[in-house]
């Protein structure tokens, strides 16, 4: 059965299901198996297979914001950066800072991270207890991203708070109460993001990339509001994949004890043991596009000025490719998971390699000080039908 017409497409994926939230495997999993194309009520479609997402997602057709217009949704914050812009403006605004965030620029920032990451462990006391989630996946990457911008290190945390709740306005149906708090949130970002342009326009001449970004604006590459939503991402967010990464990994390392032996003694293993660390826990979930002229997929015709939902997270767990899914098996293909992992397309994660390379490199300081990791208490996980990340994790190191 490739289509679900009828609204009982809508039982399919119930977006508001605190169980479906928490845990969706059983949902996608049903229709990898049954629905691999779901109509919903509202007209919408949604998009499962591994061979399906990885053809289509980055189709040139389809856009990130509806034809309709964004309305009064909080991410209208960001209608003047590269995650909703299209063509050639995305292009010009990407130019002003893509080429700071190479995987060879990446590799460069992360010796940041490990120092941060290595401070972090020095502070700790002899019972080997430390906050992870902050002190090792958020702060790295907060004061390498501080670095490349050229400002002042503060505490990630905050970010990554606020990145959280604007994240749960991305949700199929977003509550009022959750709109309210993602505005707050865009508002505390854009707050500090004017803030920092203040404080580098009175004191320019690090040469870093926030006074390339200052010197784009003033020569006509970027405009002003183009350059504040651009900081606001580049630093409001630049701790928030690779804080989900690092707690994910330390999850994964805690119930799989041998994965962590493996990272620390077999260098060739490292690679697809991140792979698939990033593979079981994506910070978001899916991708919604609009589509801006007919699309075929499968025996399907897509209609102009429709939303399509691809869920990266069924796709990472498609039998087809991914065989017991549940399970840590970094031996699985390296390019199936690779390519879907921070997205695809023009819209794909700028930071990927950043995050790839923080992680990297704080992974290599605990193997080279630890044998053992074990998480202490109940990890904080904040959660919506669309993105996952972390905001608590306690661990022990021995």
């Amino acid at each position: 059965m490739e289509q679900t017409e009828t609204p009982a497409g809508d039982d399919l994926l119930p977006w508001s299901d605190p169980e479906f939230i928490r845990e969706p495997w059983p949902w996608f999993d049903r229709i990898l198996r049954d629905h691999p194309i779901v109509k919903l009520s509202d007209g919408s479609y949604v998009i499962s297979k591994h061979a399906d997402v990885m053809k289509y997602a980055k189709h040139p057709t389809l856009v990130s914001v509806s034809p309709d217009g964004i309305g009064d949704s909080p991410w209208a914050a960001n209608l003047n950066s590269v995650l909703l812009t299209e063509g050639e403006r995305h292009s010009r605004i990407l130019r002003t800072f893509s080429t700071w965030l190479t995987p060879k620029m990446a590799q460069k920032w992360a010796e940041v991270a490990a120092d941060s990451a290595r401070a972090a462990l020095d502070r700790m006391g002899p019972d080997g207890v430390i906050e992870a989630h902050r002190e090792l996946g958020v702060q790295p990457a907060q004061d390498a991203m501080a670095h490349v911008l050229g400002i002042d290190r503060e505490d990630g945390f905050p970010y990554i708070h606020a990145t959280n709740l604007t994240m749960m306005a991305m949700g199929w149906d977003p509550s009022g109460e959750e709109v309210r708090r993602a505005n707050e949130g865009f508002g505390y970002m854009m707050f500090q993001a004017e803030t920092l342009i203040e404080k580098k326009r009175a004191n320019p001449g690090d040469g870093q990339l926030l006074d390339e970004m200052i010197k784009a604006a003033d020569e006509g590459r970027l405009t002003e509001r183009e350059l504040k939503e651009s900081i606001q991402i580049l630093w409001g967010s630049a701790a928030h994949n690779p804080g989900q990464l690092m707690a994910s990994a330390l999850v994964d390392f805690a119930d799989n004890p041998d994965v962590f032996q493996a990272y620390k003694h077999d260098v060739d293993a490292r690679e697809h043991i991140l792979n698939e660390v990033i593979r079981r826990s994506l910070p978001e979930m899916a991708l919604d596009r609009y589509t801006t002229e007919p699309l075929q997929i499968r025996d399907v015709e897509i209609p102009p000025g429709t939303r399509v939902r691809f869920i990266l997270g069924a796709a990472l767990r498609d039998p087809e490719v991914f065989p017991n899914a549940d399970e840590f098996d970094y031996h699985r293909p390296k390019e199936a998971s690779m390519a879907l992992a921070f997205g695809l397309g023009a819209h794909r994660c700028v930071g990927q390699a950043f995050a790839r390379a923080v992680g990297r490199a704080v992974i290599a300081v605990l193997v080279e000080r630890f044998d053992k990791v074990e998480v202490v208490g109940e990890p904080v996980w904040v959660r919506s039908d669309r993105h996952r990340n972390c905001e608590g994790l306690t661990v022990r190191f021995s």
